[in-house]
């Protein structure tokens, strides 16, 4: 466990996968890979990278579901959820819907 919490720290970003809490609050980022657990706690409006060799899988305490990133790959914290960065609906992302196209 703590081979696996310094790691998450130490990748490098092009082989890293970016969490960024975009919530007012701070929440705990779990992170599972194989039998290996560590948790990390990130403020509000900080980021960290997270290096996953071999896979893992990622969730936010609390939220009742993970996901599973890629190397590269951006999330982002929103309401207490973990969302891949290009989901539409999360804040900041260019995939926003545009209200004024969508018909009822």
């Amino acid at each position: 466990m703590a081979f696996l919490a310094g790691t998450m720290l130490a990748a490098s970003p092009a082989l890293a996968i970016t969490v960024t809490n975009q919530d007012k609050a701070e929440h705990t980022l779990t992170v599972d890979q194989g039998e290996a657990q560590a948790e990390q706690k990130l403020a509000a409006g900080a980021s960290t990278e997270v290096e996953c060799k071999g896979g893992c899988e990622l969730r936010v305490r609390g939220s009742g579901y993970g996901r599973s990133p890629e190397k590269g790959d951006k999330l982002v914290i929103d309401e207490g959820m973990l969302h891949f960065a290009s989901e539409a609906g999360v804040t900041g992302s260019i995939n926003m819907p545009n209200s004024g196209a969508m018909k009822k």
